[in-house]
């Protein structure tokens, strides 16, 4: 008897008419017009989905903003094709862009920090709360496991855990009653605007979910081959390969050497940065 294929479903968000007609051929809207709680970004219409679509855990199902396009220059057949080549062996498909900031830093909770400029406080006080086996400054993320923007596919299992630790971040910043809760709300930098730091938190849950439960099969989209961010680490080039293949080699093998190569090598990058 054949055995049927997971059913996948990859929605794309839209939060106005125009962003409706702005959306991309081969993906399923997902509508959001009303955007009653917009400081929540993309979580709010992902958690009323779930909440309203209780996940199938053999399914597949990812959900992309407006901006997925542009961000990553990926259209839907490629993502789908990827998609299907690997459903039914991998639990989590990897789409994320900016392939720079995943290499440079050590993990994505790092680079969260530097790029919004933000306390340490809101993401060493979230990750006890959502993961405390994740340590910031030495659990290690690559290009293998990391992920930017939510921009991933993944089983129904996997997306109930993701959801259950959000639930954790969500009630506490709804309820506003600890130094957490109070710090989620508050502002950081985001492309010279201010955003609240919240939604950073939320965009890292899946890394820190990869990092700490190595149950999951992950398939990660070649990110080199998608757009850089155009921060000033980008002009790094190639060598920033060198930086992510350190630490994949550490993951692997747990030797020293490698971590300390890696943050070595970081630190000369670094200083070439800086020269005028």
């Amino acid at each position: 008897m054949p055995v049927s294929r997971p059913r996948v479903q990859i929605f794309q968000i839209h939060y106005s008419p125009e962003s409706r007609q702005a959306l991309e051929d081969g993906y399923i809207p997902l509508d959001n017009q009303r955007n009653e709680r917009p400081d929540w970004r993309e979580y709010w219409p992902i958690r009323r989905y779930f909440l309203e679509n209780p996940c199938v855990e053999g399914d597949y199902y990812g959900f992309l903003s407006p901006a997925f396009g542009r961000k990553t220059r990926l259209t839907p057949e490629t993502v789908c094709g990827f998609v299907d080549a690997h459903a039914g062996t991998a639990d989590v498909m990897l789409f994320s862009p900016f392939y720079d900031q995943t290499a440079f830093f050590l993990n994505q909770w790092e680079q969260g920090i530097a790029a919004h400029k933000a306390d340490t406080f809101a993401f060493e006080a979230s990750l006890a709360l959502l993961a405390p086996e994740y340590r910031l400054y030495e659990t290690v993320g690559t290009s293998r496991n990391s992920v930017f923007c939510n921009y991933f596919v993944a089983t129904g299992a996997f997306w109930s855990e993701w959801l259950a630790r959000c639930e954790r971040i969500f009630q506490c910043a709804e309820r506003g009653d600890t130094e957490l809760g109070r710090a989620l709300a508050g502002q950081v930098d985001y492309n010279s605007k201010l955003a609240p730091i919240k939604v950073f938190i939320i965009e890292r849950v899946a890394c820190a979910l990869l990092a700490t439960q190595r149950r999951w099969t992950v398939k990660a989209y070649n990110s080199m081959l998608l757009p850089y961010s155009g921060s000033h680490i980008s002009a790094l080039g190639a060598e920033l390969a060198a930086l992510d293949a350190l630490k994949i080699a550490y993951l692997a093998e747990s030797h020293e050497q490698y971590l300390q190569s890696f943050f070595r090598l970081r630190a000369q990058f670094a200083q070439s940065l800086r020269k005028p």
